[in-house]
């Protein structure tokens, strides 16, 4: 790595995001999200009654770093516990009341509804309205004005997917809280509870593609029939098949297309970039049509956990598990139908304008555009002054030889544990315990993982135990290595890798939490999963048979 000073950006502890990023962000999604992830993020503390206000995020050379930030308390403060007095001020006295007026009104249904009703059918709206723009047909001030309207789109998405942050987690928080403390239970047997919940966990079109599936099959088309034709070819055979197949193929391909298969970024690929992908999955959910699918007694499950509760508080668990099954698959749809498919479509018309510098000598190859800011970009596209390609080419490098190993775990100040609940005015105990129980389990484990010999181990968050070839993942272009029935090895997952699913046969990360996508993916799927192993990239080789305990929390190489 090039050697760069990596100073605070502020006073305080500064944290590195590792949970949702792999590597550097560019700074064309680095111009667009943070104002709307803090915006967004308070709109949903404010309304949940949260002393916590939002995670203050700041770029260092690309990687993202994040502080949390407690209401009325500036950016600017130096670190420590706040001042005495500070929550009698009569406005925080206000927003805890509000805050246990949320909770006792279960205020979360409301927001689903509204989710439901209004914001996810007018985000498919927007971006099928800039899906059915082809970009190479436009001129080049109609590019342009695609561009600024795709940038926009982008921003209006990571708003709303932030908006829902904290309904989408606080049910679940209360939940495991409660029911952790009552029964010693850990976080990932208490949340094997919400499996099921979240359907759009496992795709968003599990639906077309199954239908799709049983169509081949009834017409008894098989993958051996394409056995020796590159991928692209396949799937344009596909998609020129008669009725029903062919339109049954595209009405797949409308709503995966443009989706992004990793991560929250320009740089990701969107699942049309790659055939061998879709391919797959179409062969693989052909497959599970024939093998009997088995059935999780779900009560059983939960009676053996509620039998721990004591007795006094079993009507609660009840309710607190109902209610984070209600919610839970607001998280993950969240990304979904918002900035998957924003970001995709924002890559598609970049990617033209690339295309079009390439073409008039300002370029040498399109993807090296998407290193420029979105000012930059509209300045390079109206010949105005922008940047060299040799600056742009310098960040391209940067991007692609640097990832969160290369950057310090915090910046600034040592960081501190969260205060005690105990600390904190006892009305506001029950909401920030909740959000802290989420977050904690969203993001990354404490260091406790071990190697011992040939295994590694991690957080345990889907049972099972699997067998098959280990598939290194860093990047959306290693996804055409994948094969049925790999075991995807990867730093850490999006919601969107729920593109990748019908492939796997286990999925085991770096990172993330109980709570992590990369849980969620697993556990909704029903395939073995381990996260936060810290360090399975590195030590299992690519191409290597192991055996993935989902239960035991531990990936074993075997030859």
């Amino acid at each position: 790595m090039n050697q760069k000073t990596f100073d605070a950006p502020g006073p305080g502890s500064w944290e590195l995001e590792t949970t949702h990023f792999q590597k550097p962000v560019t700074l064309y999604s680095s111009g667009v999200m943070p104002d709307q992830f803090v915006r967004g993020f308070k709109i949903g503390t404010e309304r949940y009654g949260l002393l916590l206000s939002h995670l203050q995020p700041a770029y260092v050379h690309g990687f993202l770093y994040m502080k949390p930030m407690l209401t009325m308390v500036p950016e600017d403060a130096p670190p420590g516990p706040p001042p005495d007095g500070f929550f009698d001020q009569p406005e925080l006295v206000a927003r805890i009341e509000k805050g246990v007026k949320a909770i006792k009104d279960k205020i979360w249904r409301e927001d689903l509804r509204r989710w439901d009703e209004e914001i996810k059918p007018d985000s498919i709206r927007r971006n099928g309205a800039l899906q059915s723009v082809s970009p190479e047909t436009l001129n080049d001030d109609e590019l342009i004005s695609h561009l600024i309207e795709c940038r926009d789109n982008i921003a209006e998405m990571w708003l709303r997917h932030h908006i829902f942050t904290i309904p989408s987690v606080l049910p679940v928080g209360l939940y495991l809280g409660n029911v952790c403390g009552w029964t010693g239970v850990s976080p990932g047997e208490a949340l094997d509870l919400l499996k099921g919940s979240s359907p759009v966990s496992t795709g968003i079109a599990t639906k077309e593609l199954n239908d799709l599936s049983k169509l081949l099959k009834e017409k008894n088309i098989k993958a051996e029939q394409f056995d020796t034709s590159p991928a692209k070819e396949v799937l344009q055979a596909l998609r020129s098949m008669p009725d029903p197949i062919g339109p049954a193929v595209e009405q797949y391909l409308d709503i995966v297309g443009y989706q992004l298969t990793s991560g929250y970024d320009i740089t990701e690929r969107y699942a049309l970039e790659m055939p061998e992908l879709l391919v797959g999955n179409i062969w693989s959910e052909l497959a599970r049509l024939d093998v009997q699918q088995k059935e999780v007694d779900y009560d059983k499950r939960r009676l053996a956990i509620r039998y721990k509760v004591p007795a006094e508080y079993q009507a609660e668990f009840d309710v607190l598990l109902a209610e984070a099954r209600f919610i839970n698959r607001l998280r993950d749809e969240r990304g979904v139908y918002n900035e998957a498919k924003a970001f995709g479509l924002a890559r598609r018309a970049l990617l033209e304008a690339g295309n079009r510098l390439v073409i008039k000598e300002r370029l040498s190859k399109a993807s090296t555009f998407l290193h420029a800011s979105h000012e930059e970009m509209l300045a390079l596209l109206r010949d105005e002054n922008g940047p060299s390609e040799a600056e742009l080419l310098e960040r391209e490098e940067w991007y692609l030889n640097n990832t969160n190993d290369d950057a310090p775990p915090f910046l600034g100040s040592p960081p501190e544990p969260p205060p005690p609940l105990e600390a904190l005015p006892e009305n506001a105990r029950l909401a920030e315990g909740a959000i802290g129980a989420a977050i904690g389990n969203i993001f990354d484990a404490p260091e406790a993982t071990t190697e011992t010999g040939e295994t590694i181990t991690g957080l345990p968050v889907s049972p099972g135990i699997y067998e098959g070839t280990a598939r290194i993942i860093h990047s959306p272009s290693d996804f055409k290595r994948l094969r049925q029935g790999d075991v995807l090895i990867t730093k850490n997952t999006s919601a969107t890798f729920n593109v990748v699913l019908p492939m796997l046969g286990a999925l085991v990360t770096d990172r993330g939490g109980q709570l992590s996508h990369a849980a969620i993916i697993a556990r909704e799927y029903g395939i073995p999963g381990i996260v936060s192993t810290r360090n399975a990239t590195r030590m299992v080789p690519d191409g290597a048979r192991v055996r993935v305990d989902g239960a035991a929390g531990s990936l074993e190489v075997i030859s």
